[in-house]
């Protein structure tokens, strides 16, 4: 679409204390550093939602979460290596609300709208934290919920059925508003570097081994529209209070990295966005 402006807007659905954030200001480190496929057309009007995190990873410092009340969009004009001009849309949210959302199977109006207005949809999921993450779906009943006798307690659903369980919320979402097919879908697996995984791991086998449900959902419902992404937004672990010497030295824009389906580490983080809007047909 050479010479046509286009809007691509990207949902990214993840709980807390899955890089978001971090994604979102390493991105935007790539883009104005000219590091990346997409480049801006012209300056974003306003990227002070990323402002603190930047600030904070420029130092060598892990950032904050984004406050648990907001919900605000960052508008990029960017033009990809094909000429193809797109305003792209990315949302900044705290994890939070995500869990609210799930707990309180309702969706407020801002998320029903941004759900059926995107053009893909990211579901970014950190490994770590599903790891040995036991419910009624990965063993017996009796295993999972142990009790003394005469007491209840309920059963807890892990990382992956919530997760499942969202993107049926979404799905049944964007049923509400006739838009045409479900949107494309990139699972990113966040925080690739703490897993210690050999350099020919692939996404698509680890989500398998950890999140078998989650893996067998995604198949189902999106089939060859799906893509399985490995994310590093920071290449390396970094703390809230000790600074990384060698992080600041080597800067933001050069560091992180996005693992391939095959396998492969690729320094450019906007390869999952220009994924969505391949598969989009925008």
């Amino acid at each position: 679409m050479s010479g046509a402006q286009s809007k691509v807007r990207i949902a990214l659905f993840g709980e807390s204390d899955n890089g978001k954030s971090h994604f979102g200001a390493q991105l935007l480190e790539r883009i104005e550093a000219e590091k990346c496929e997409i480049k801006l057309r012209v300056a974003a009007a306003d990227v002070s939602a990323f402002d603190e995190v930047r600030r904070r990873i420029g130092a060598g410092l892990l950032a904050e979460h984004t406050p648990s009340g907001v919900y605000r969009d960052v508008i990029m004009p960017v033009v990809d290596a094909g000429g193809r001009a797109m305003d792209l849309t990315w949302p900044d949210y705290a994890g939070e609300q995500v869990r609210q959302l799930i707990d309180g199977r309702a969706m407020k109006q801002e998320w029903l709208d941004r759900t059926q207005a995107a053009d893909g949809w990211i579901l970014i999921v950190r490994p770590s934290l599903a790891k040995g993450d036991d419910d009624i779906f990965s063993k017996p009943l009796a295993h999972v919920v142990r009790v003394p006798e005469g007491e209840e307690k309920k059963p807890k659903r892990s990382i992956q059925a919530r997760l499942v369980e969202l993107l049926q919320m979404l799905l049944h979402a964007r049923g509400l508003h006739a838009r045409g097919p479900v949107p494309p879908l990139v699972v990113l697996l966040s925080c690739w570097d703490e897993l210690h995984l050999p350099e020919t791991a692939k996404p698509g086998d680890l989500l398998n081994q950890q999140l078998p449900l989650l893996a067998s959902f995604v198949r189902s419902k999106w089939g060859a529209r799906a893509s399985v992404l490995g994310l590093s937004a920071l290449g390396v672990e970094l703390d809230k209070e000790q600074v990384n010497d060698a992080f600041i030295d080597r800067g933001p824009e050069n560091s992180g990295f996005v693992v391939e389906a095959d396998g492969c580490s690729k320094p450019d983080l906007t390869i999952p966005l220009v994924r969505l809007a391949n598969m989009s047909g925008i």
